[in-house]
């Protein structure tokens, strides 16, 4: 689960060419859990945190005709969330301090897009 708050821009480069961009600060919340299959005893192990992220994209657009665009673009994206593993409350009964974790995703790629205007 996340929320956040973000930026969106667009400049017309030439009369057929034009670029976009937008970037999104991102506040996250980590629910998760985790399974050990070879220690039934401790499953689900339960995990949580708050965290926070970042996404970056930027396409360069053609307009073909005044109908159809063609683009190019690529988009970062980065969450982290510091967690706990909650080791006290596994189904087993031991009874221990939560163990600190750092989680973080990284994707980043490439894209091709279209797009037609109905009238």
């Amino acid at each position: 689960m996340s929320a956040g708050f973000g930026l969106a821009g667009q400049t017309q480069l030439t009369e057929r060419l034009s670029l976009s961009g937008d970037v999104a600060f991102l506040f996250t919340r980590l629910n998760g859990k985790d399974r050990h299959h070879l220690r039934p005893e401790i499953n689900p192990l339960p995990e949580d945190g708050d965290g926070h992220g970042v996404q970056l994209e930027a396409v360069l657009n053609y307009k073909v005709t005044d109908l159809f665009n063609i683009g190019v673009g690529a988009r970062y994206w980065r969450v982290a969330s510091e967690a706990a593993a909650h080791l006290e409350e596994t189904p087993a009964g031991r009874s221990s301090l939560p163990q600190v974790e750092d989680w973080q995703a990284e994707r980043y790629g490439m894209f091709v897009q279209a797009s037609i205007k109905f009238n």
